[in-house]
């Protein structure tokens, strides 16, 4: 999480007061170096260096990345030294202080700087620096045992404007940890209830899937602590038709392989809420080619059990599960199951500089070829349905029941998850169509 801060510092605070800031100290004769630049400086770091080794022709991986990391902490710990000896610190300064050693991951010192800035800095210590001040104050607080400061420095945030959902997880989070070790089983489970809507809450600035898995296993953790199994298994549900509601595979994997055995819970849940009206529908696709079939919309297909298989033909698993699909093609496509190839012209043969009409070609033939009885759907580009559906492996089969509710997802080709979906497939033909509004 202390990367995640320092990152966030980058982002929550605009440059715009570090650049008035070095304008007002330049204009005043300072002969040091302005705070606001040396912060500046090393919020742009990386940035800069990664521009640096793309004009060098040199790759960004993890080794650069830890590298550069290092690098801009260790000069975040200078500044931050060259910064305390100055005996006129105050206002703005104090908190770029403070976000120095915070980037430095000096905690004791950025606690300290950011005590320091809400309390003397005035007229300063208002909106997006107060915030993340008061950010840090509680996570830090609350690593370091003192509580009732950290629980202080989270209500006055949530007192205060602008707020953000990555802010609030983290503050709930680290409290609920810290609380779950101190042995206040109360207080962690209402600031663990927090952190998990806050990681759920959807909007531009939704949280990545990892930290709502977090989230979730931490509460589901807490309510097995206190002897609350049913409430634990309330929530890996919540969590398995949060995925489905979104929906998104990665999300589906990362619950799946934490909490493997609650499958069937979580389906007959799904299957409720479902059968209730009260899930969501899938999302539409984006296609602008059908080979095999005439241009159709999801919400055309209601009625039918739909299976989405996400696919690429350099894949080769992808290519492994065409077999499997042909037959759960010959023996449902009468009982209601559609098949639908969704694939992109952009993903496919890579850069091979062939034209769309040339790939259309391509995937015609691939299809004769391998005998595909089932409709293939192509859009321009993977971004737009890989990011409403959260796909990022594949191949990643999306079924959908007869409401037009995604009910299943499977990764991959493994027997295990090819007798899943299989199974899942029988189970949804079965299910009567609703009724015709």
């Amino acid at each position: 999480m202390k990367n995640m801060i320092r990152f966030l510092l980058a982002l929550s605070l605009t440059c715009t007061w570090a650049m008035n800031h070095v304008a007002a100290q330049q204009q005043s004769g300072a002969s040091a170096r302005p705070a606001a630049a040396l912060y500046q400086e090393i919020t742009n770091y990386s940035k800069q260096r990664r521009q640096d080794l793309s004009s060098q022709g040199k790759a960004f991986d993890a080794e650069a990345s830890e590298k550069i990391e290092k690098e801009q902490r260790k000069l975040a710990a200078n500044y931050a030294a060259q910064l305390a000896t100055r005996a006129d610190l105050k206002g703005m300064d104090v908190f770029y202080l403070g976000s120095l050693h915070n980037f430095a991951d000096q905690r004791a010192e950025a606690l300290a700087a950011m005590r320091r800035f809400l309390a003397e800095g005035g007229a300063d210590a208002k909106g997006t620096p107060a915030q993340v001040a008061r950010n840090i104050i509680s996570i830090y607080a609350a690593q370091h045992k003192s509580l009732d400061e950290a629980e202080a420095a989270l209500a006055a945030y949530l007192a205060d404007e602008p707020q953000s959902p990555l802010h609030v997880f983290q503050m709930e989070m680290e409290l609920a940890l810290a609380q779950r070790k101190a042995k206040q089983p109360e207080r962690a489970l209402a600031h663990s209830r927090a952190a998990f809507e806050a990681a759920k809450k959807p909007g531009p600035e939704s949280l990545p899937v990892r930290l709502i898995v977090e989230a979730g296993t931490t509460l589901a953790d807490i309510y097995q602590d206190m002897k609350k199994k049913e409430e634990a298994q309330a929530v890996v549900i919540d969590l398995y038709n949060l995925a489905l509601d979104l929906p998104s595979a990665n999300l589906y994997r990362q619950v799946a392989g934490r909490f493997a055995g609650k499958e069937r819970a979580a389906g007959e849940a799904r299957a409720a809420l479902a059968t209730a009206g009260q899930a969501k529908t899938a999302p539409e696709l984006e296609v602008v080619e059908w080979i095999d079939q005439p241009p159709t919309k999801l919400a055309e297909l209601r009625g039918n059990v739909v299976l989405i298989d996400f696919w690429y033909e350099w894949c080769g698993p992808c290519r492994m599960a065409f077999p499997t699909l042909r037959g759960w093609h010959k023996k449902y496509k009468d009982k209601g199951l559609t098949v639908i190839g969704l694939t992109d012209y952009q993903g496919t043969l890579g850069r091979s500089g062939m034209s769309e009409p040339q790939k259309l070609e391509f995937l015609r033939k691939l299809k004769q070829d391998e005998k595909i009885p089932y409709a293939f759907a192509i859009a321009e580009t993977g971004t737009d349905n890989q990011r409403a559906y959260g796909v990022s492996a594949y191949p990643t089969a999306m079924l959908i029941d007869r409401r037009g509710v995604v009910r299943f997802i499977s990764i991959g080709v493994s027997p295990q998850e090819l007798d899943e979906l299989g199974g899942m497939i029988d189970k949804l033909v079965k299910e009567e169509p609703p009724a015709a509004k």
